[in-house]
């Protein structure tokens, strides 16, 4: 996906950590100090997918291992895989700590392992290693340097552009706006804001009043916008990737009406959006967690032989107002928004992506899960 200093810096959420103990207990998965757990074969025959995660710390992290460990679990029960194995690094997004996790999943012979990387350049010798041992690499959520890997991931322009065109749109393609910046200096965050400021260039009646850098982070960016506040004129919108419960959270306190954000994905943000009738412009939109998922299908999908390109971009998950109710009802407060790759969605977007056709949308879940 991408180049940057971390993926913990781009959706870190406090107190995450608490969770870990309820992702890594399910069936098949394992965390990285339980290296026994889950690894009795249930399939003679069948393929072993293992799942090496970076980071486990922040909220949407933990929906993309609930949402992999789900399918996983059916996939096993369905006798389409005869194991799986999920490990999860303890640490600050290391990729020495995922390097050594990843050698010691390699000992234990995965048929394919989907990885999370910590680093765009530092997990080339051992996917290199995996590769030539045989083993499927799927990397998900990250560009790669690693020439024999399989990619997966969003496209960073559309997560800018979904970001900004309905909000303009919203507030009328005129008056002022915040920006709320990434993680500056990161290659993703150079790419989103670039997009950003086209777009804006294309509203001559919208003027950015202020630029702040919110780390795609609910609770930086509050800081950040508070901050200005004080400083500029009504405001009418602001423009972030994923932070606009903490945008919203800082226009209450500075006692001033909030204006269309760009909330993030999860259940908390969605419903705080729906409670308070916000209608205004306001969008949520973030990567999809569910590229976990498209990463098991393709994973088997290149084991079965099948011809998948060696990258493939699949939809961010957008959040519109006609669209707020049924996802708000669909999830709990900490779990992001995710499509629900089944195989035949994930192949009838791979054929998309090999003829530049339309991307897949998937349903919308009906209830949190």
């Amino acid at each position: 996906m991408h180049m940057r200093p971390s993926r913990r810096s781009w959706r870190t959420a406090p107190a995450a950590l608490a969770a870990l103990a309820v992702l890594t207990a399910g069936c098949g998965s394992t965390g990285a100090g339980d290296s026994a757990a889950g690894t009795a074969a249930t399939g003679a025959g069948k393929p072993f997918i293992a799942l090496s995660n970076g980071f486990i710390g922040n909220g949407w992290r933990q929906t993309m291992i609930a949402k992999f460990e789900a399918a996983a679990e059916q996939a096993q029960k369905d006798g389409l895989i005869g194991k799986y194995k999920v490990v999860n690094a303890p640490g600050e997004n290391s990729a020495t700590e995922q390097v050594a996790q990843i050698k010691s999943l390699l000992l234990q012979k995965p048929d394919a392992l989907l990885i999370d990387p910590s680093s765009p350049t530092a997990l080339k010798p051992v996917i290199q290693q995996a590769c030539t041992a045989g083993v499927k690499v799927v990397v998900f959520d990250s560009a790669i340097d690693a020439p024999c890997a399989h990619v997966l991931q969003n496209s960073f322009a559309d997560w800018a552009t979904q970001a900004a065109k309905p909000l303009l749109d919203g507030i009328g393609g005129k008056g002022s706006v915040i920006v709320s910046r990434g993680v500056v200096g990161s290659q993703p965050e150079a790419e989103m804001y670039e997009t950003t400021k086209k777009i804006l260039a294309e509203h001559p009646g919208v003027k950015t009043v202020a630029t702040v850098t919110g780390m795609c982070d609910g609770a930086t960016a509050q800081k950040a916008v508070l901050g200005v506040l004080s400083s500029v004129p009504k405001v009418d919108g602001v423009i972030g990737c994923g932070d606009g419960y903490g945008v919203a959270q800082a226009f209450a306190t500075a006692g001033k009406p909030v204006p269309a954000v760009t909330f993030e994905t999860n259940g908390r943000a969605l419903n705080y959006w729906k409670d308070n009738k916000i209608d205004n412009g306001s969008v949520a939109v973030m990567s999809d967690p569910g590229q976990s998922v498209a990463a098991l299908w393709e994973a088997l999908d290149l084991l079965d032989g099948r011809d998948v390109p060696k990258q493939l971009t699949f939809p961010i998950v957008l959040v519109e107002q006609k669209d707020l109710d049924a996802w708000a009802g669909a999830l709990k407060p900490d779990e992001y928004a995710a499509w629900p790759w089944t195989r035949e969605l994930f192949r009838q977007q791979v054929e998309a992506v090999k003829s530049g056709g339309e991307p897949v949308r998937p349903p919308i879940p009906s209830a949190a899960g």
